[in-house]
């Protein structure tokens, strides 16, 4: 492999840190060899190696990986992408089953053997993305190693020769290219509305809030459309920032309650959260809204998010959990979290009349939101069936198709 694509490691530089070709080297490599199998790797919380031990311990830290890489893929080439990644290409001198078993026996290698540091004795993590027999080895190995990522796996494998349900493509890429890019032209341009559905059940007005996004003819694109795009862009939570501004000041002189969705990036995101701060106390909206916290797996994890909750709860802002009743749903987090609402999960909620298994999860946390003071919201509640067997179970607050679509905030009848 190494006398194959040597001579193309005149193009681009040596990394000054670990004295491995560098990312440009990579490319021009890639580009012109016949490699057909890549590793790209990624060291887990290195930033933490730097903030705790510094930066020089953090270069040696890298330099000693560089030097473990080297020996455990003596027929392949190794590269430093640059700050924490690293990359393995072989040709097909290289089997299959022994760079796997390669890859395999680095990351054991890297996490039960510790780098010994100035008296210090450092542990590394590693994640890989693989490609195997890919025309585009590249855009397949970043893609594994996202979805390590995404599902929280050390390694993930995409081989040609297996099948594979969910594999980048370049029609693929491209059209995440162009949600992209359609989504900074609709925050440019202003062509993000917030829309509101009702809550019904109590006395004073509650809606919720949602947001919406224009296309250049006019039309309205439904958040599932271009959410997943905006996250991977790192956009959204430049869409949270224009929720907030729209329905604070639309509620500000209103005498009716409304609530905006949270995720976990836009808590943990500093300067999101002080926008929310800033604008709460601009339009003195604090004592009407409900902050709903979507995606909660692993929330408990950040004490960032409890911080900011406490904080507003403090103000007078209220607390709701979305979603809740299928996938990630933990009581005791519930109860960390000092929640306010329950809002029950619309996949329980749509077949309550007919199905008693999600009959029975429902009443369960119907009864453990009224023992520890909680209040229950019904989502997706579209016919009276469902809205008289959640009456049946106690349920506080309904929302649903019943009584209205979501509708722009203009539209409101308040």
């Amino acid at each position: 492999m190494k006398k194959e694509i040597k001579y193309e490691l005149k193009y681009g530089r040596m990394s000054p840190i670990t004295e491995l070709p560098d990312r440009q080297r990579f490319l021009n490599t890639l580009e012109h060899s016949q490699a057909n199998k890549l590793a790209l790797l990624n060291i887990n919380g290195f930033w933490n190696f730097n903030h705790v031990f510094g930066y020089a311990i953090g270069d040696e830290i890298l330099k000693i990986i560089s030097g473990r890489l080297q020996k455990r893929f003596p027929n392949s080439v190794v590269f430093h992408l640059g700050g924490d990644n690293f990359a393995v290409l072989a040709g097909k001198e290289v089997g299959k089953e022994a760079f796997l078993q390669a890859i395999n026996s680095c990351m054991w290698y890297f996490g039960n053997s510790a780098l010994s540091i100035e008296e210090e004795k450092i542990y590394v993590a590693i994640r890989v993305g693989v490609a195997i027999d890919y025309v585009d080895l590249f855009l397949n190995a970043e893609f594994a190693i996202k979805q390590a990522k995404r599902i929280g796996k050390d390694i993930v494998v995409y081989d040609s020769s297996s099948v594979t349900l969910c594999r980048p493509t370049h029609t693929s890429a491209r059209a995440d290219l162009e949600w992209q890019k359609a989504i900074r032209q609709a925050l440019l341009k202003d062509r993000f509305e917030v829309y509101a559905q009702s809550i019904q059940g109590g006395k004073v007005k509650k809606f919720e809030c949602l947001v919406r996004m224009k296309s250049t003819n006019g039309g309205v694109i439904s958040p599932y459309q271009f959410l997943e795009h905006a996250k991977r862009a790192h956009l959204y939570t430049s869409i949270t920032k224009v929720v907030v501004q729209k329905s604070f000041e639309f509620f500000a002189d209103k005498e009716a309650e409304f609530s905006i969705n949270l995720t976990l990036s836009d808590i943990l995101d500093q300067e999101t959260t002080s926008f929310i701060i800033e604008k709460m106390n601009v339009y003195r909206v604090a004592n009407r809204l409900t902050v709903e916290l979507v995606e909660s797996e692993n929330i408990e994890n950040h004490p960032e998010v409890f911080a900011f909750l406490s904080l507003l709860k403090k103000q007078g802002v209220k607390i709701a959990i979305d979603d809740f009743g299928t996938g990630y749903s933990n009581f005791e987090y519930v109860v960390k979290l000092q929640a306010d609402y329950i809002k029950i999960d619309g996949s329980l909620i749509r077949n309550i009349n007919k199905n008693a298994t999600h009959r029975a999860v429902v009443e369960a946390i119907v009864t453990f939101s009224k023992k520890v003071g909680m209040q229950t919201v019904a989502e997706f509640v579209s016919d009276y069936e469902i809205y008289e067997a959640c009456q049946d179970q106690k349920i506080d607050y309904f929302q649903g198709y019943l009584w209205s679509e979501p509708q722009p905030l203009h539209k409101l009848k308040l």
